[in-house]
């Protein structure tokens, strides 16, 4: 559905979607037809296309012409000409479309009509291009502009109640058990400590900030990846081995001071966003006093002398230390709480019949069998006998002891 058939007699989309073309189709270039309409101020084909199904939402894969023309291993006037038969020859060709939505398309060609029916099939005024611009940030002051601020509060306070009673619905515990194992009392902590940071029970002036210790392979990072999934957010992953000109950016004079640091750059796209640093122990003495700078303050200045507010992200770190001393313990909590119950099991075995307080010996020593036809002794717990033969007990060889049957 190109725009230069777009005055042919003989182009009709009500036909082609008749035929079987599929109505989120790419150009050989990566736009849609969608976004062609939209571009060219079409409005009666936009809505033809929204209803017989197209995304809205989807971004063009078209960036610049010599950046597409490297990409698609064209020549760079080939690509500009068919930008501009089959898309539109009023753009800029040197400025970047990646990303760019119908909705972005719509507000650049200024019409209000085409606008309202993208809003109203359900495009997303908040979504960003690659640039990080959304619709808003190339309308003009006008009615545009009022119609996307407008759409944009209405679909954060929808967003908000969906997420409110998604959560409800399935909690941060209940989500995050069925990813991670074995894990109850570093699911129950996260959990709770989000919960209280959602509720607005925290303090305001510092970050949320969680470090996770323990050997390789137990679930600290995916843990870290399904809390961010579970706040419909990226986690954002940095490796604090970087040094801190790539942290906050080259100061001024150096060598990639245009660029920005890593961290800088992603903390001012997303200020709310889970920050996950890896190996958080390897990092640079350097780097660790930026990050105290971080999490004590909530903000951090990066290389162009701009302070980025990270009050509400949410920082993880993990490392490998003492990964050792925390098994040892484990095992030690493991021996205690074996212990524990061979003495509860030996307490409820010494309850189980007189007989057993008349001897001497806890399980044999002093009794007589049980008649011809003997009874089982019925336990609190059906499984009890087998978990006395795991731990040693009633390993006499003897099917039956006082007419306990054993499985």
């Amino acid at each position: 559905m190109a725009n230069r058939y777009a005055s042919s007699p003989s182009f009709s989309p009500f036909r082609l979607l008749q035929e079987g073309a599929s109505v989120n189709a790419r150009h050989k270039l990566g736009w849609t037809a969608l976004m062609v309409a939209a571009i060219n101020r079409n409005s009666s084909v936009v809505k033809l296309l929204l209803t017989a199904g197209a995304d809205p939402n989807l971004g063009d894969e078209f960036s610049s012409v010599y950046e597409t023309a490297k990409e698609k291993g064209l020549h760079s006037l080939e690509v500009l000409v068919t930008r501009e038969d089959d898309f539109n020859n009023r753009l800029n060709n040197r400025a970047s479309f990646k990303g760019c939505t119908a909705l972005h398309y719509a507000v650049l060609a200024d019409d209000y009509s085409t606008v309202k029916l993208l809003l109203d099939g359900g495009a997303n005024p908040l979504q960003r291009n690659e640039m990080g611009h959304t619709a808003v940030d190339y309308a003009r002051e006008g009615e545009v502009m009022k119609l996307l601020k407008a759409s944009a509060t209405k679909f954060q306070e929808e967003q908000r109640k969906r997420e409110i009673e998604e959560r409800r619905r399935f909690p941060l515990e209940q989500r995050l058990r069925e990813h991670i194992i074995g894990q109850e009392s570093a699911i129950a902590t996260v959990g709770a400590a989000i919960r209280r940071k959602e509720n607005g029970w925290y303090d305001e002036e510092h970050p949320l900030v969680f470090l996770f210790l323990g050997s390789s392979g137990i679930g600290k990072t995916e843990l870290a990846k399904q809390t961010a999934k579970y706040l419909h957010k990226d986690v954002k992953k940095v490796r604090p081995l970087l040094s801190v000109a790539k942290f906050i950016g080259s100061p001024p004079g150096y060598v990639g001071h245009e660029e920005g640091g890593q961290l800088t750059k992603k903390l001012k796209q997303c200020p709310n966003a889970v920050v996950l640093f890896d190996e958080v122990d390897k990092a640079h003495p350097d780097v660790l006093t930026i990050m105290l700078q971080l999490f004590d303050e909530g903000r951090l200045t990066d290389g162009k002398g701009k302070t980025i507010d990270c009050k509400d992200a949410i920082f993880i770190m993990t490392s490998n230390v003492a990964s050792d001393e925390i098994a040892q313990h484990a095992l030690q909590l493991r021996q205690e709480t074996v212990e524990l119950s061979r003495k509860r099991i030996a307490e409820k075995l010494g309850t189980l019949s007189p007989c057993v307080h008349s001897s001497p010996h806890p399980l044999i020593s002093g009794c007589s069998l049980p008649p011809a036809k003997p009874q089982p002794v019925r336990l609190e717990s059906p499984t009890l006998p087998r978990r006395l033969r795991n731990l040693g007990f009633l390993n006499l060889g003897l099917p039956d002891v006082f007419g306990l049957q054993l499985p």
